[in-house]
């Protein structure tokens, strides 16, 4: 039997698609539980739903509540809120406690009720956000009830848009090693993919796992495409596949990023260098390139693991080196040389590195110019004034700002390379107690005058 308040609340129409799990949290959970003119705390925590209390404020409430014995009118309290003004946020925090081996089926049900809302799905690249928190609590619950395949959906999208999160890594690897042990990892593609790009399950194999590449995890994505670890079945290796993501906007829009895409393909083509990853296949039908696999993660991320550190400044500066050498006599200019954009080729200390994302790259020379590309505070002096013509030099200076990152880390860049400034000189930040060979080549490459910009 049912409350008669809680009764009236579910009548009516049906007007948002969190409302009919809610309902069925109230036609559980509201017979017999606490008021919240009965209780004080309780009708307190009502009052904070009501003025749209953060949920920084509104879990410790809970918890305190839970704790005095008042979860279960709690629970009614937050539906009851969630069917009057359903907050996401709020839906995530109750779905949490219904899992809590207090009905878990309808916190499922919540969770999947919230990632079905249009302000959710814009969270997708909001580290921590509602979208990661909804799909990462789906993970370990369908892991945890022993349905890894659907667990690894879940653990891939958060890590499509969050590569270093330790929770959805961790579930993504128990996941995937119980498919192994079961034997049926190689029989599937992963569907990573099909969640990131919209593209429903057949499609997906059509265009990967039943040709030439078997999907794995992701990688990483950006704005126009994404990144997969793949596995080559006509090679037997493991690959990156870079994918080109539909376009939102008009079908010239679309040609212009494909154009741009392939351009990539015929940037790396050319270019002959152990220190720039390599390209190994080009599919124009299923808008992809297949590209070798670096296995340690982003320079950026070397550092933050301890990977690299000071003491590698002189390698990785030769290295680079002739990364660049090799792009710039193969006739193109990189323009967007950061942390992000050099990869370790494997997960261990002494790891050579490998310039990758060609993505913004262009020719030498007149043809060369076109829109002002790249990261603002790796940016030489003559692009941030207005020029459109990046040049070797310009990439050079870029890994100047990229081997000085290097020297002061953990200490941050100075707020000078985030300006748009094009007086801008650097190379009074270049520690003068740096050894000298690393002094006097950092100020080389951080020259304001480019013609100055020598290894």
């Amino acid at each position: 039997m049912i409350a008669t308040w809680a009764a009236r609340m579910i009548e009516g129409d049906v007007a948002h698609p969190l409302v009919p799990v809610v309902d069925a949290v109230l036609a559980a959970f509201a017979d017999g539980a606490a008021r919240p003119h009965e209780v004080a705390r309780l009708g307190a925590f009502a009052d904070a739903l009501a003025r749209s209390a953060a949920v920084t404020e509104l879990d410790p409430e809970l918890r305190a509540l839970s704790h005095a014995g008042f979860l279960r009118g709690a629970m009614v309290v937050l539906a009851t809120s969630l069917r009057e003004a359903p907050r996401a946020d709020v839906a995530v925090l109750l779905a949490r406690e219904l899992l809590d081996a207090i009905d878990v089926d309808l916190g499922v049900r919540l969770l999947h009720a919230t990632l079905a809302l249009p302000e959710v799905d814009g969270t997708r690249m909001t580290r921590g956000g509602i979208f990661a928190q909804a799909n990462l609590l789906l993970g370990e619950q369908l892991r945890d009830r022993g349905d890894a395949a659907g667990a690894l959906r879940h653990f891939e999208a958060v890590l499509a848009h969050d590569i270093d999160h330790a929770r959805a890594l961790r579930g993504w690897q128990q996941a995937t090693a119980t498919l192994e042990r079961r034997g049926l990892l190689g029989t599937r593609p992963g569907r990573g993919l099909s969640l990131l790009d919209g593209l429903d399950e057949l499609e997906s194999a059509q265009a990967f796992g039943l040709a030439r590449y078997e999907l794995s995890r992701p990688l990483g994505r950006g704005r126009h495409a994404v990144v997969y670890q793949a596995y080559d079945r006509h090679v037997g290796r493991d690959v990156a596949i870079k994918r080109l993501l539909d376009s939102d906007g008009t079908r010239t829009a679309s040609r212009v990023m494909q154009a741009r895409f392939f351009d990539e393909a015929r940037t790396l083509a050319r270019v002959r260098s152990p220190y720039v990853v390599a390209l190994l296949d080009v599919q124009p039908r299923h808008r992809l390139i297949a590209l070798e696999l670096c296995k340690g993660g982003s320079l950026r991320l070397g550092m933050r693991r301890g990977l690299v550190d000071a003491a590698d400044l002189p390698r990785i500066a030769a290295q680079l080196r002739r990364a660049l050498d090799a792009v710039h006599a193969a006739g193109a200019v990189h323009r967007d040389v950061k942390p992000a954009n050099i990869l370790l080729r494997t997960a261990f200390r002494g790891a050579p590195v490998a310039l990758a994302d060609f993505g913004v790259a262009q020719g030498i020379g007149p043809a060369g110019v076109g829109p002002q590309a790249g990261t603002l505070r790796y940016l030489a002096p003559e692009l941030r004034g207005g020029a459109t013509r990046a040049t070797a030099a310009s990439d050079r200076f870029g890994a100047g700002v990229v081997l000085l990152e290097l020297l002061l880390y953990p200490t941050p860049l100075p707020d000078a390379f985030d300006r748009i400034d094009d007086d801008l000189d650097v190379t009074s930040h270049v520690p003068d107690d740096a050894p000298a060979s690393v002094r006097d080549l950092l100020r080389s490459l951080l020259a304001r005058d480019p013609d100055a910009r020598r290894w």
